[in-house]
């Protein structure tokens, strides 16, 4: 598997005798810029990054309805300061005619499927799981299922006793049970006709 890790950018801001310019003429008192850069640290801390959700890469091939392929489910990043993944678990629903963890280093793999033909991937971490800030590659070898059209993939990220839930549903909006963008949206994929 591929483990990249993410860049820090630094930015410089010029201060002027207990006061910040902070941009388009505007500027802040220091200690109270001070206090809300300390709140704004603990939260992005405390909480994964909005940007970053478990995705879906497929490296250029075109998932065309009932021919094989490979999809890879992305984990952008541990879940939180310390916590390593050390499990990933993947389902796919009972239109996946087939379905085969790809062999990633460090890493065991098996594949179930229920009598109701779901399928559930899971990937257990043999040497220290996948540190807080490297991006991790799972890839699943498929046979992409018969009829176009879209489907989730709800991925379960294990950090120890903490687990991200790839899972709440697509929303085109915010409604009354449902935030926009969602927190942890479900990886989704796009399946072609076959021609």
């Amino acid at each position: 598997g591929r483990r990249r890790t993410r860049g820090h950018h630094a930015c410089h801001v010029p201060v002027l005798a207990g006061r910040v310019e902070i941009g388009d003429g505007l500027v802040m008192r220091r200690s109270r810029l001070t206090a809300r850069l300390l709140v704004l640290g603990a939260l992005l801390v405390a909480a994964p990054s909005a940007a970053a959700h478990a995705t879906i890469e497929l490296k250029g091939e075109e998932p065309i309805a009932g021919k094989r392929g490979t999809l890879t489910v992305t984990i952008p990043h541990g879940c939180g300061v310390g916590l390593s993944t050390d499990r990933l678990v993947v389902r796919l629903g009972s239109g996946w005619p087939n379905a085969k963890a790809i062999a990633i280093d460090g890493w065991t793999s098996t594949v179930a499927r229920a009598s109701a033909g779901n399928w559930t991937i899971t990937w257990v971490a043999t040497a220290g799981g996948l540190p807080n800030t490297s991006i991790g590659d799972f890839p699943i070898a498929v046979r992409w299922p018969r009829a176009a059209g879209i489907y989730k993939t709800p991925t379960f990220q294990h950090c120890g006793a903490n687990i991200m839930k790839w899972a709440d549903p697509y929303a085109s909006a915010a409604s009354a049970d449902q935030d926009y963008p969602p927190i942890y949206p479900v990886p989704r994929i796009q399946i072609l006709p076959a021609s």
